[in-house]
């Protein structure tokens, strides 16, 4: 057998190793309880629109200190 041959045939058997690994590996994850789940998600949503405005407002208290600045 060809030395590509061989290697196609190893990268096979390397991807089908780590489909069954982490095939393993999902069913050890432990997920969350639905009400956790929520209550996690609406904390992120929460601290996401929070961090939004106040990329915001620093956004606009910077562009009013350049716009006057550079207009004097």
């Amino acid at each position: 057998m060809s030395q590509e041959a061989e290697q196609e045939k190893q990268g096979g058997f390397k991807l089908f190793r780590y489909i069954k690994e982490s095939t393993a590996e999902f069913k050890k994850v432990v997920w969350p309880k639905r009400p956790d789940a929520i209550r996690i998600t609406g904390f992120v949503m929460v601290f996401v629109a929070v961090f939004a405005f106040f990329i915001y407002g620093v956004d606009s208290v910077i562009s009013l200190l350049f716009n006057f600045i550079l207009v004097k």
